[in-house]
């Protein structure tokens, strides 16, 4: 009884079952009292818009009924002209679904709702009255203010009783994560991997960082303060490099402990400073303990003229990634701090690159337009079913077919999550059922319905709080309300109900069906399209662009490693793949970024290193696998370095400091944990590359 009681939802979580029942009945009395003809629509919209945080919530309904009123639109204007053509309207409405859905799948911030909702909210008033197109406007009219009643039920309720800020949550959620990076970042700085363990935190930062991007656009609707909702977005900014730059300082270290290992005893004493201010920053990010540590990081850095000696370039290699690191950490916690606190003094970045600007979405276009394409074919194919059958309530089952394909679009396996909606919704049948042909007809007034629904629909409706239960648990609240159909008068009929309510099911087990055999493939299809994605880009670098679309580039390929490595991990590949690939695709653009600041025989060495690059990777692309690194790139690279020197390229010492670091880390992101040490007199041939490498 003990483990029962322990598991049982928080206070918090009732009182946010209560107030959305509370809602609910509001919309639903003053919708029979206003004589709506539709009332359930409003006391189901109050659970669909309903969040137990004011900012989802506001966002929700304010999407909610744009989607709706442009959905109700559309109805109106495409009933009456396609009306007396079926078919054809079949086929209007389907395209109209499928644009908008694929219109919302280029939006990941709360505001895809919209189009999504606009898509099938259309069939859902056109396909009821084919047979009366004349009550179009009508029907559009009704469902408009019924759900505008149930958004403002929902709104006023939720900021009046109880509100909740979503701010807590982010600065707790930002705070896990932080907490993995440390562990994660520690791990690699006391040369204490676990490749297990590293994984599972990798792992665990991603899926933060996904329901914090989630989070940041739900902040402004909550009326979170300008310079704290910057503040997000630049936190953002800065943890989707982290990654890459223990990455890159991992692979740094291992070089220099394999290459130079008698480099190794004079950067120890740094890590170890590194680790303990690591875990000082745990109480605050003071910009003197920086200040502290970045000088005795200097205090190492070899000078530009040791750069030439290789051994002193691997060590000044670890010496860059490693202040990278220690930026980008202190710029972490300082926004973590600023965001806890609710500080709105201007913030002020420590780590500065060149790449950093706008996160710019990856989309996969492709896999969007074949979703947005399965769902408009799902509506043809179920409306003609539903036309040469005759069925007068087949409406039902087009509309929960077209709402399912819809709402798990984005998935990469939506079959699994449709058999889910499936079962829920047949659950609600019998759940109407048993209300409306038992407990409804020994009821007489207003408050023994709300008595009869209370107990049920309190504790279902607390249960939509906790991820692993909303979707069922709303469904199953929705659908139920739904079915009931509650009216002003009492009205049932055992035939027609299950004649109706059947055709949900129906529509949604042909979705399920439908979604089987239209999109058998999963996560496996969308990781090695990334894969792709990424080697396509790198290929691209050949190119001749601007710095600007450089920096859109590298900012797209960062955002499109958070979707890569989940997908990597759920079919069990190796994540570090896709991190290599990252890093190689930055060092070139670094190498871009600084190569026209040289002339010369170092220019054009460094425009073969990037052009080989590519011609690699398009050779990956070719056979469809990953390839050896060419032994001609790698001798290219080698003397790419030895055409960097201090004597030829005195006036460009800092463009030649960072050319050397990413030649360095190109190197190392094409061969993990190889460095190659050669003297001068034993440069590498065609012939005979004879390169000094560790395995792979």
């Amino acid at each position: 009884m003990n483990g029962f009681f322990s598991s049982m939802p928080p206070a918090r979580d009732w009182f946010y079952g209560v107030r959305t029942f509370a809602a609910s009945m509001i919309a639903l009395y003053i919708a029979l009292w206003m004589e709506m003809p539709r009332p359930y629509w409003a006391m189901a919209t109050v659970y669909i818009v309903s969040s137990p945080f004011v900012g989802p919530t506001s966002s929700k309904a304010v999407y909610r009924a744009l989607g709706t009123l442009i959905g109700a639109a559309a109805a109106v204007f495409f009933v009456p002209l396609f009306v007396q053509t079926p078919f054809l309207l079949v086929l209007v409405i389907a395209l109209w679904t499928g644009i908008l859905l694929f219109l919302s799948l280029h939006l990941r911030t709360a505001n895809s709702y919209i189009f999504m909702l606009a898509g099938y909210t259309m069939p859902m008033i056109a396909l009821p009255i084919v047979d009366n197109p004349l009550n179009v406007f009508d029907i559009a009219v009704s469902r408009t203010e019924e759900i505008m009643l149930g958004i403002v039920c929902a709104a006023v309720v939720g900021s009046m009783f109880w509100p909740r800020r979503l701010a807590p949550v982010f600065v707790e959620a930002a705070t896990r994560w932080l907490n993995d990076a440390a562990h994660y970042s520690k791990h690699f700085l006391a040369r204490d991997v676990d490749p297990a363990k590293a994984s599972g935190l990798r792992s665990s930062m991603v899926a933060t960082f996904n329901s914090l991007e989630l989070m940041i656009g739900q902040l402004p609707h909550e009326g979170a303060l300008p310079q704290t909702v910057r503040n997000t977005k630049e936190l953002r900014g800065r943890m989707i490099h982290l990654l890459p730059v223990v990455d890159a300082l991992d692979d740094a270290l291992y070089a220099l402990e394999r290459r130079t290992p008698e480099q190794q005893d004079r950067v120890q004493p740094l890590l170890a400073k590194t680790r303990e201010w690591l875990e000082r920053t745990h109480e605050g990010a003071p910009v003197e303990a920086w200040k502290a540590l970045r000088h005795e990081l200097e205090l190492l850095q070899p000078s530009a003229e040791a750069l030439d000696d290789r051994r002193q370039l691997v060590f000044s290699n670890v010496l860059y990634r490693l202040g990278e690191w220690i930026d980008l950490w202190q710029d972490c916690r300082s926004l973590q701090h600023a965001i806890a606190t609710g500080s709105q003094q201007p913030w002020r970045a420590v780590y500065r690159h060149w790449r950093l600007g706008r996160l710019t979405p990856f989309l996969d276009r492709g896999l969007m337009f074949y979703s947005a394409f399965s769902t408009v074919t799902a509506i043809v194919v179920a409306s003609v079913l539903w036309i040469l059958l005759g069925w007068s309530d087949g409406a039902s089952a087009v509309i929960l077919a077209a709402v399912a394909c819809s709402f798990f679009a984005a998935m990469d396996d939506p079959a699994p999550q449709i058999y889910r909606f499936f079962f829920w919704t047949s659950l609600s049948v019998v759940f109407a059922s048993l209300y409306l042909f038992v407990i409804l007809p020994n009821l007489h007034d207003f408050p023994m319905l709300v008595l009869a629904f209370a107990v049920p629909f309190i504790c279902v409706g607390t249960l939509t709080v906790q991820p692993r239960f909303y979707l069922g648990t709303l469904l199953t609240i929705v659908n139920t309300a739904s079915f009931i159909s509650i009216q002003g008068a009492y009205d049932a009929d055992f035939l027609m109900f299950m004649n109706a309510n059947l055709a949900g099911p129906i529509g949604l087990l042909f979705a399920f069906i439908w979604t089987l055999i239209a999109r058998p493939f999963g996560a496996e299809l969308a990781a090695k399209r990334l894969t792709r994605f990424s080697w396509r880009d790198i290929v691209s670098l050949t190119r001749p662009a601007s710095l600007a679309e450089h920096r859109h580039m590298g900012a797209q390929m960062l955002d499109r490693l958070m979707q890569h490595l989940p997908r990597l991990a759920l079919t069990g590949q190796d994540t570090g793949s896709a991190l290599r690939d990252l890093r190689v695709a930055l060092n070139v653009l670094d190498l871009l970024a600084y190569s026209p600041r040289v002339s010369g025989e170092p220019q054009r060495l460094l425009g073969q290193v990037v052009r080989e690059v590519g011609e690699y990777f398009s050779a990956c692309l070719k056979a469809g696998e990953r390839l050896s690194m060419p032994t001609g790139l790698q001798i290219t690279l080698e003397r790419t370095r030895r055409a960097l020197n201090i004597h030829d390229l005195q006036d460009e010492g800092d463009a030649r400091v960072h050319l050397l670091h990413a030649l360095s880390g190109l190197r190392l992101a094409l061969l993990p944990g190889v460095e190659f040490i050669v003297d001068q007199d034993n440069l590498p041939q065609p012939h005979n590359p004879g390169l000094d490498g560790a395995p792979l």
